[in-house]
């Protein structure tokens, strides 16, 4: 890594550069701008080509400061000669101050002059002349005084002028600036390092204080350069060290750390280089299709089949290199802590013969105690969750030994019984078992302990869905599973609340949330090998028979629950009765649910919401009375509509409603599937609303919120065809996201249309305005039969990186229904345009189930041609087939 380069004094020799900047005495701005221009194109096809034969980043670096450095000089040389009265410092600051130039970085500079009023013009055109030859430049213009002030209000100010380095001009000023910070007044250590700290846990929760991000900023995420620079500028304000060099000098970082930082500042200025001339200009974020082109050129023999393997490939160093510079930043910051905040007397607690608390940071009680007693390497965790209301963190100097005896956990250490039953109990503490694997995690022992797990560190997944790698995916599992158990936390998923607290073992379901992924990026399904994984582990670490079942068959069925919940229909008894089947007892079913549900909630912040919430404990409760054997819940259809009937009239006869009152409304739909798949007190209050409209209007009814999660919109009116393809291009229009959709043809030539919305955020909708315009449009679009074809619409930049192949699926379920499993990109209008192929070939919707995982979208429909019959004929699913390719792929 580069240290600051040396202050340059007034005597130095300057390289020399093109003659175009003479011409700026004698020549027009124009020309010379073209000149300097084409200097600097020339200078960066040079250095792309280096860059492609392999020179290193670091001098490429070093080589651009540099020629930056003298045509700055020579333009500032022109603009205030020497021999001039101005007595103004040209500074570089910032990034380039650090001596840390990519092809299109800024330009951070600061004018320094006590008098620099008098030559405001002059400076306005030397900064116009830098903008119009293509630099961005941030620059400040102030004199000393203004320096101070502006430094002791602003640490982030403050820190770019501990970073300035002389270019041109008047030396002794920028010597002045130099002695600033030996000023005891301004940003004195303990302050600077707690400022810096602080700004480092704001700019990574904007992050959300994840390294793994799917679209991460290479120098601002947690693990970028930024976490480096951050080291570095608390080691020159407090050791005067400029260079971790220095600080390795001075025992205060190892030569093993040295070299795992060093080489993670190359690999990310390596890839932010190839990044910014991908971009031709300033960029940081590694989006979506920043990643897809960096990994073809890294990966140019790959099939465009392959390119999701491409980017996995591509982006799985980038997240072990940011690890490293995490937990380097971890420990080298918290060892600072010690060092600045160090008292004349520590305040220690012993725990054993093994592990102190030092002034509440956990540590070893000697250096040699991981080489003397490797199973030390387990026990401190144990102790971090007995010991959490005391602890922290751990100590420096312990995450160190940590780290740099993971190579003792070998076969030896895995097969040994003391160190399987350690881990296992790891899992059953009662307090702290997240605090705990989040450690482990992080230091390296669960990859060092579980070979598999190591498989997938730092392993991406090219999709919108999941945000983040499968290894930090998986520590989410595990800490949303604790959070079942945590009365604090109960109001967030009372009814998980509830079960968690009664399970028998809890360790089982935490080693579930382990094992789910761990399979990930083999070839094969990975729920069959991570369940294979799973009885393994079992074995070794002397689980009992009914334990090892159990674990294996929640990661063999971990993706069940989920399918059935957001594909099938949940007012089937006969789903619920083949799912429960495939379940066999309540406990399988509790530890399943948690385990769904912690799953799905790790994935991403986008993908939970009431809806998906609404379905899940549909499916739990439904399963539940189906695996109960005095339940009386009716097990068919019939008997489902008849309940439901029951339950319904006396709903409504509490509300002075009697049966001649709404049996016409009734009789209308009574061969249809509404009495069995409305819950009872839907069936009342959609009578109670609908029982006495006139058949001669169309009337929409909104319901804001509803016990499903989500707005309910309910069109009741005469009979059309195509209906479907109507309604979603008007919501479409209104940009709302349909979830549910029930389509009912009365025998009275009436259509009953039961729709669920919710907002972009996936939220109900609840203003009154909104609710009011969504109403009369429909009433006035449907009024005028709109019949067009829908309008194209951007995509979104997120989406657009993807290729999701379209896949079109037919399940004839009986003689008038057909299931229609649609997966494709989730684009823009995407239902108005299957809508639109229902249209074109004649085809009824009856039901649509909308699911939307990421960049993909996975609907569920049941169909039927307009004349009730299900579609079996090959010809006529073929036909459909090819009307909705044409519609979505046009």
């Amino acid at each position: 890594m580069p240290s600051d380069t040396p202050a340059t004094t007034p005597d130095n020799n300057e390289s020399s550069i093109p003659s175009f900047i003479y011409q700026l005495t004698h020549a027009e701005r124009n020309q010379s701008l073209s000149a300097g221009k084409d200097l600097l194109k020339e200078f960066n096809e040079q250095q792309f080509t280096k860059f492609d034969q392999g020179r290193s980043i670091e001098a490429l670096i070093k080589e651009r400061t540099s020629f930056i450095d003298q045509l700055l000089k020579k333009i500032w040389q022109h603009f205030f000669p020497k021999d001039g009265d101005h007595r103004l410092t040209l500074i570089a600051v910032g990034g380039y101050g650090r001596g840390e130039l990519q092809p299109y970085s800024d330009i951070d500079l600061l004018i320094l002059g006590e008098s620099y009023e008098a030559h405001q013009q002059t400076i306005i055109e030397f900064i116009t002349y830098l903008w119009d030859l293509g630099f961005e430049v941030g620059h400040a213009v102030r004199n000393l005084e203004e320096c101070i002030e502006s430094g002791k209000e602003n640490v982030s100010t403050a820190t770019n002028l501990l970073e300035a380095r002389w270019l041109s001009g008047d030396y002794e000023q920028f010597s002045a600036l130099q002695n600033l910070f030996n000023l005891k007044t301004f940003w004195p250590s303990q302050e600077f390092f707690e400022a810096k700290l602080e700004e480092q846990a704001r700019r990574h929760k904007r992050y959300h204080n994840t390294l793994y991000q799917l679209e991460p900023n290479i120098k601002e995420s947690p693990g970028g350069l930024r976490d480096i620079q951050t080291i570095l500028w608390v080691a020159k304000r407090h050791f005067g060290a400029s260079s971790l060099q220095e600080l390795m000098q001075h025992n205060f970082i190892t030569l093993h750390e040295f070299q795992e930082i060093q080489a993670a500042y190359l690999y990310l200025n390596r890839i932010r280089f190839a990044l910014h001339r991908l971009k031709k200009r300033h960029e940081d974020r590694l989006l979506f299709d920043n990643q897809q082109q960096l990994a073809e050129k890294l990966y140019p023999n790959l099939s465009s089949d392959d390119s999701v393997k491409a980017v996995e490939a591509f982006m799985k160093p980038y997240y072990q290199n940011v690890h490293i510079v995490a937990r380097l930043n971890e420990i080298l910051l918290q060892h600072f802590k010690e060092e600045i905040f160090r008292t004349s007397e520590d305040h220690i607690e012993q725990i054993n013969p093994r592990f102190r608390i030092v002034n509440n940071y956990l540590d070893v009680t000697k250096t040699n105690l991981f080489e003397k007693n490797p199973t030390a390497l387990l026990e401190i965790f144990i102790i971090i969750e007995n010991y959490q209301h005391l602890i922290q963190g751990i100590r420096s100097r312990t995450i160190r030994l940590i780290r740099n005896n993971l190579h003792l956990i070998d076969d030896q250490f895995r097969s040994d019984p003391i160190n399987k039953a350690l881990f296992i109990e790891i899992f059953r503490q009662p307090k702290g078992v997240n605090a705990a694997l989040k450690r482990m995690y992080a230091y390296g022992i669960l990859s060092a302990y579980l070979p598999s797990f190591k498989k997938i560190s730092g392993l991406m997944q090219f999709n919108i869905f999941h945000a983040y790698t499968v290894d930090e995916h998986t520590i989410l599992v595990i800490r949303n599973l604790r959070r079942f158990f945590i009365n604090q936390y109960a109001y967030e998923f009372p009814t998980a609340h509830q079960i968690a607290k009664q399970l028998c073992k809890p360790e089982i379901l935490l080693l579930a949330g382990l094992f789910h992924d761990i399979a990930k990026g083999r070839n094969g399904a990975h729920e069959k090998l991570g369940a294979i994984d799973a009885k393994e582990f079992s074995f070794k670490h002397n689980l009992n028979k009914n334990d090892t079942e159990l674990l294996s068959w929640l990661v063999l069925r971990h993706l069940d629950f989920s399918y059935v919940a957001q594909k099938k229909d949940l007012s089937d008894p006969e789903v619920i009765a083949q799912f429960a089947e495939k379940v066999g007892t309540q406990e399988r079913l509790d530890y399943l649910y948690l385990l769904t549900l912690a799953d799905v909630r790790s994935t991403s912040d986008d993908v939970w919401n009431d809806w998906k919430n609404q379905l899940f404990l549909q499916l739990y409760h439904n399963t539940t009375q189906a695996l109960d054997a005095t339940s009386t819940l009716p097990r068919d259809r019939a008997k489902q509509a008849i309940f439901n009937k029951e339950k319904a009239s006396e709903f409504l006869k509490s509300k002075g409603l009697t049966p001649p009152e709404f049996q016409t409304f009734w009789q209308s739909f009574e061969q249809t599937d509404f009495f069995n798949r409305q819950s009872p007190g839907e069936i009342a209050r959609i009578t109670e609303a609908l029982h006495d409209e006139s058949e001669d209007e169309i009337n929409v009814h909104l319901q804001p919120t509803t016990s499903r999660g989500a707005t309910e919109l309910i069109i009741y009116m005469h009979d059309r065809d195509y209906l479907f393809a109507q309604f979603t291009q008007i919501l479409d229009k209104l940009g709302l996201n349909i979830v549910e959709a029930k389509i009912y043809s009365g025998s009275d030539n009436m259509t009953l249309v039961i729709i669920y919305l919710l907002n972009h955020e996936s939220l109900s909708i609840t203003d009154d305005m909104i609710l009011a315009e969504i109403e009369d449009t429909l009433k006035y679009q449907l009024f005028l039969k709109a019949d067009s074809t829908p309008q194209p619409q951007p995509e979104p930049r997120r989406t657009r990186a993807f290729h999701t192949p379209t896949e079109i699926q037919f399940q004839e379920l009986n003689e008038e229904l057909t299931e229609l499993s649609i997966t494709t990109k989730d684009i823009p209008g995407l239902l108005a345009r299957i809508g639109q192929a229902f249209k074109s070939c004649q085809i009824r919707v009856h039901d649509a189930k909308i699911n939307t995982v990421g960049e993909k979208a996975e609907d569920v429909f049941m169909i039927s041609s307009t004349s009730n019959h299900s579609i079996h004929s090959h010809h006529t699913q073929e036909a459909l087939k090819a009307a909705l390719l044409d519609n979505i792929e046009p």
